[in-house]
């Protein structure tokens, strides 16, 4: 009985001590975290996305993100260093500048937050962008179905059953059909440039191309298309063939979907443009990818 008595005041220590250790364990405050807007406003390519992300906690040790395109994460971007603290509270205010084929993917990001304790949080920020006309000639097929010159119906057999495909990196090919497959031209580089001062011209075009002279030799060939209307149906748009003396000719230009498609008509025709080292894109002058 004398040894319980002695044991008491131990067991209440212990207890007292326990108590203590698991309230200094337990954190002050829970961690939270939020993020301002979820979701941007309808933007355009060169807008800014901007979102402020708020968080709660004890402390941080480290707050990244996340670039995702088509729901696939880059390596991340730590911006701890970024972090603006008041007492308890942490605010990050982020900024991005919506680029150029943004607008061809869904696009967001996903912020990472790793608390004192290891304790992860993840908020997110979809951006929401306007498709450009730049961008409809990437997202689609085209064919021409409609061309007329001084009300004269000026489309050819030939020119109709084009395909038109343009790529993200500046190049464009064309699908010219197995009936009027060739080997003249290699087709090489597309640039677009906006043209908001221009009257009624929204932007143009310029389709570069290198044209055969002979077996071995070819020179530089390319046409401007200016653009008066554009949706992702169709684009209305002008061009001039000078040497015919034939200005002003209006195209209509209808999307399709990407589907089947075959450089030069046939593979065995592209096999010989490719050869041709005289039609080769690299030959091209430099000074032709500026629209002045």
């Amino acid at each position: 009985m004398k040894k319980m008595l002695l044991l008491l005041p131990v067991i209440a220590i212990v207890a007292i001590g326990s108590a203590f250790l698991l309230l200094s364990c337990k954190k002050d405050i829970p961690t939270e975290m939020s993020i301002t807007p979820s979701s941007t406003p309808q933007l355009d390519i060169g807008d800014e996305a901007t979102a402020t992300v708020t968080i709660e906690a004890d402390g941080v040790k480290s707050l990244k993100y996340y670039k995702v395109v088509d729901t696939q994460r880059d390596a991340g971007t730590d911006v701890t260093s970024q972090l603006v603290r008041s007492e308890n509270t942490y605010t990050y205010n982020f900024t991005y500048t919506v680029q150029e084929f943004d607008d061809l993917h869904t696009l967001g990001f996903e912020f990472e937050l790793t608390d004192d304790e290891n304790e992860v949080k993840t908020v997110g920020l979809v951006v929401n962008i306007n498709i450009s006309v730049q961008s409809m000639f990437v997202k689609y097929d085209w064919k021409v179905t409609a061309s007329s010159w001084l009300g004269m119906d000026v489309l050819t057999p030939a020119d109709a059953a084009i395909i038109y495909r343009f790529n993200e990196d500046g190049t464009y090919e064309e699908d010219l059909g197995v009936d009027y497959a060739d080997d003249f031209h290699h087709f090489c580089f597309w640039v677009y440039k906006e043209t908001p001062d221009n009257g009624d011209t929204i932007s143009v075009v310029r389709l570069i191309r290198r044209l055969k002279q002979g077996d071995d030799m070819a020179i530089d060939e390319y046409y401007d298309y200016m653009i008066t209307a554009a949706n992702e149906s169709e684009m209305t748009m002008f061009w001039d063939v000078a040497v015919f003396g034939l200005l002003d000719i209006q195209n209509t230009f209808k999307s399709q979907a990407k589907g089947a498609f075959v450089p030069y008509g046939t593979a065995a025709m592209e096999a010989i443009v490719m050869a041709n080292t005289s039609l080769s894109c690299s030959n091209i002058d430099n000074s032709l990818l500026t629209i002045k």
